[in-house]
């Protein structure tokens, strides 16, 4: 399926109706996702991540092994006949209305970049070294998406600089990765670092050691 390319602006406004927070929706994590989500868990090590099963690992198109959040599910019973799955960091509350809305217990600062970028999706060519922002529905029913607010793709990527370039980073390890490589081996040695340590450090190092 393609995806509408963004040039400059978009419209969109979340209506924290927590659509993208349940059911089949997968939330692919980076490295620097893992290190803000193991601060906010207060883990020293991001391996608690994968041990308390808050993350696991899913192979890739490319054949990499890549974190994801794992999501819980309610099962069913008499008001539901089929289980619900959700966000481990999905916390639900009532607005003014008494309507139900979906909250973040990881935003603003520990949130992953996808779901901070949402509706924006990035899509990287390590090859050319060049880069294009689509627009992608955060849920199959989003409400979102019709809103006429219109966001400006300058202050995303202004916004989040940084953790663009991590992203950016932590593809080209995987990308220089042999594609033999078991799910054990990336959980060791590229997923299990200390989040006690600078992070700029930890990805230097991890680059100087799966350099091609």
């Amino acid at each position: 399926m393609a995806f509408p390319i963004i040039q400059a602006n978009y419209n969109f406004e979340c209506t924290m109706c927590g659509n993208c927070c349940t059911g089949d929706q997968k939330v692919n994590l980076n490295l620097f996702d893992l290190y803000k989500m193991a601060l906010y868990e207060k883990y020293e090590n991001t391996r608690q991540l994968f041990d308390n099963e808050t993350v696991y690992l899913v192979k890739t198109q490319n054949d990499a092994w890549q974190p994801q959040i794992k999501f819980r599910a309610l099962p069913s019973n008499k008001f539901n006949k089929k289980s619900i799955k959700f966000c481990p960091f999905l916390i639900n509350d009532l607005n003014d209305q008494n309507n139900l809305k979906g909250l973040c217990c990881l935003h603003p600062q520990k949130k992953p970049l996808i779901c901070s970028m949402a509706p924006v999706g990035r899509v990287l060519d390590l090859k050319d070294d060049s880069e294009k922002f689509v627009f992608v529905k955060p849920a199959p029913d989003c409400p979102g998406v019709e809103s006429k607010k219109i966001h400006y793709l300058d202050d995303i990527k202004n916004n989040l600089t940084a953790e663009l370039e991590y992203e950016k980073r932590f593809f080209k390890i995987l990308d220089s990765l042999k594609k033999d490589h078991q799910k054990a081996f990336y959980l060791q040695e590229l997923y299990s670092f200390k989040a006690t340590e600078n992070f700029e450090k930890i990805l230097t190092i991890l680059e100087q050691k799966f350099a091609q």
